[in-house]
């Protein structure tokens, strides 16, 4: 319970008089510098709020992800805290498309659209498809994007339990002929959900994959490119759980 309140005492400073700072910022010319200043801001209290959980990070794969150009970063979904330790371990700023419910928490808002964040109305299609057009001119000016295409955070007991992706989450990386970027965590859910209100010190394994890109895909993959996005990030996860279930295994002997 007292992590959950210095996490607590964090945020609210962060979105209280850390916004003060935002205020200043704002009023800068808006260039990558600007936006790598924010960057660094958001990243510095996300890892404080995954030191004060105790959350350890296992990360593989950063080698994968281009460091010039824009892409769109794909993963399953089970915690707020997916978006915690994803975005504390990037290098380039990334948007998150995200439904509109975080838009709620007072300051919180400026902060992800500083970050180029844009927000889905699960009732108003026609907004969403706005989104979906400024989201694909972002990644041709460089801005590169993290979705979850299952569309919601999954419950099923296991990482392996998720939703099908949809179809439509890739077309950002249909109109702009971006690479893909599958990614796959597993403990996230351990860390606040599983146990809610407490925080648990938990191990969580990130893997970024491999780039996908279309243009080098059969015509196959690319009609079903949902399944054969859905399928790397399932088999990352699997290959995660095993590497966990070894490390287990030695600390027992």
């Amino acid at each position: 319970m007292i992590a959950l309140i210095r996490v607590g005492l964090l945020l609210f400073g962060f979105l209280g008089l850390g916004s003060l700072r935002l205020l200043f910022i704002r009023k800068k010319e808006r260039t990558r510098e600007r936006d790598l200043e924010c960057l660094s801001i958001v990243q510095g209290r996300l890892k404080a709020i995954l030191k004060i959980c105790k959350v350890e990070v296992h990360a593989e794969g950063l080698e994968n992800i281009p460091k010039d150009e824009a892409v769109l970063f794909v993963g399953n979904h089970r915690s707020y805290f997916d978006i915690v330790v994803g975005y504390s371990l990037l290098n380039n700023v990334t948007g998150f498309i995200s439904k509109d419910d975080l838009t709620r928490i007072p300051n919180l808002k400026l902060w992800m659209e500083e970050l180029h964040c844009l927000f889905l109305d699960r009732d108003n299609l026609k907004q969403n498809l706005k989104v979906i057009i400024e989201a694909i001119q972002e990644i041709k000016r460089g801005i590169s994007f993290w979705i979850y295409p299952e569309g919601t955070r999954t419950k099923g007991e296991s990482e392996e339990d998720m939703l099908p992706f949809k179809k439509g989450s890739f077309k950002l990386a249909e109109k702009t002929g971006c690479k893909i970027i599958p990614v796959a965590m597993i403990n996230t859910r351990k860390i606040f959900e599983e146990q809610f209100p407490l925080l648990k010190s938990t191990k969580v394994y990130v893997r970024f994959g491999e780039p996908i890109l279309l243009s080098a895909l059969s015509e196959e993959e690319k009609t079903h490119i949902d399944k054969y996005a859905e399928e790397q990030v399932l088999s990352m996860i699997r290959d995660l759980k095993e590497i966990e279930r070894k490390e287990l295994e030695s600390n027992e002997q």
